[in-house]
């Protein structure tokens, strides 16, 4: 829907009614479609913006210009305080684009296409017992209706911190699915008779852990905490779980192959101070409205801002959408946002989220968004459901 409405917009003359339009759908699905934010339900992303504001014969232009003034950078790796990188490919909740997200199966096809890090969402049971699931609820990747029909709260949400994990092994995990019941992307993963599961943190670790060892190599992990405050609400520090879960796998500290990250500022001071965690850390950004956290996003993104998260982080995981200038868009040109500066002025890691091989907007291929973030965001690697095109396209840098 999404991707037919950003083509009518390409004939739109009036840009003040196309920006209001887009902003009014953005709302309804963060109203109608709760299943799929922050990161499900931003299919279009960035270059969305693009084909809002230039058009088709723009872009095609503006990238012309890319290739032309960045082709020996395309080809380049660069330095942040003084150590040599390379673009890092992320396994957004495993290999999601092809298996149901987070499950032992979509890990273990993920490792097996060997991405740098593999994603693990982290919420707690009933049982306290540190669990892979995106949200803090589960119908929208479980069957928990047909298994428990009431144990929903007054919001009519089944909340995964409501049941034990021999509660939650009862229940069957599918692709993600919108309040109708509808899988969000539609061609991915049909099956109906496998036996898919919700899967606790420590087998994940586990099972990353053993298949590097028998396979001689290095994947990491990326665990992110989930809704920190709530569970802090429920009587519990899920970022104490994370943080003991990743010590003991071997992937905590300063020399663990991990990232933990956050999407509340406040929790990632903490984890830092209180809980004295040495390892990486990302804080994520998103938008005001997502209700994430009660972290301002907005000035993160500012000068000040991003010498403050410099303070506790080592990176940050941006939305896509916020890495253009817009302004610049108007104009035909494909630049990054200023605030972009900032981050990198300070040495932050980058790591935007997430692309999607079957959410590519018109007029742009799946080259054209990775070289922009590659070579014009600078970006130090990015969140994917679709391992095999972004490495393919890595491959092809180097």
């Amino acid at each position: 829907m999404l991707r037919n409405r950003l083509l009518f917009l390409q004939n739109d003359k009036n840009k003040k009614q196309a920006i209001t339009a887009i902003s009014r759908k953005s709302q309804a699905a963060h109203n109608t479609n709760l299943c799929a934010k922050p990161k499900a339900r931003l299919a279009a992303i960035l270059p969305a913006l693009v084909v809002t504001f230039t058009g088709a014969a723009a872009i095609g232009s503006a990238f012309s210009a890319i290739a032309a003034n960045n082709e020996s950078a395309q080809t380049r790796t660069y330095t942040k305080e003084g150590v040599e990188t390379h673009f890092t490919v992320i396994a957004h909740r495993g290999a999601s684009g092809y298996l149901p997200e987070h499950t032992l199966e979509a890990a273990t096809l993920a490792f097996s296409l060997r991405p740098d890090f593999i994603e693990q969402d982290v919420v707690i049971t009933k049982d306290d017992i540190p669990v892979v699931l995106h949200d803090i609820h589960l119908e929208t990747v479980t069957n928990v209706e047909d298994v428990f029909p009431a144990r929903h709260r007054d919001d009519g949400r089944f909340y995964a911190r409501d049941f034990t994990l021999e509660e939650l092994r009862q229940l069957r995990v599918h692709e993600r699915a919108n309040s109708d019941g509808k899988q969000v992307f539609k061609d991915r993963y049909r099956g109906t008779h496998a036996n898919f599961k919700v899967a606790t943190l420590n087998e994940h670790f586990e099972l990353i852990s053993e298949l590097n060892r028998q396979f001689g190599t290095s994947v990491g992990v990326y665990p992110e905490v989930k809704s920190p405050a709530f569970h802090i609400k429920e009587g519990i520090d899920a970022s104490k779980i994370v943080v003991d879960a990743l010590n003991a796998y071997g992937f905590g500290g300063e020399s663990g192959n991990s990232y933990l990250q956050c999407f509340d500022f406040n929790e990632v001071k903490r984890i830092r101070e209180t809980l004295g965690y040495k390892g990486k850390i990302v804080m994520l950004i998103g938008e005001n409205d997502w209700g994430e956290s009660d972290t301002d996003y907005d000035w993160l993104r500012t000068q000040e801002g991003m010498q403050q998260v410099a303070l506790y982080a080592d990176g940050i995981g941006p939305w896509l959408g916020h890495l253009l200038d817009n302004e610049a868009m108007a104009q035909g040109k494909i630049e990054a946002a200023t605030w972009i500066n900032y981050a990198h002025e300070n040495n932050l890691t980058i790591h935007p989220y997430t692309y999607r091989h079957d959410a590519l907007p018109a007029g742009m291929s799946s080259q054209q968004v990775l070289d922009v973030l590659h070579n014009v965001v600078d970006a130090d690697g990015v969140f994917t459901d679709h391992l095999v095109p972004v490495l393919t396209w890595r491959d092809k840098q180097n």
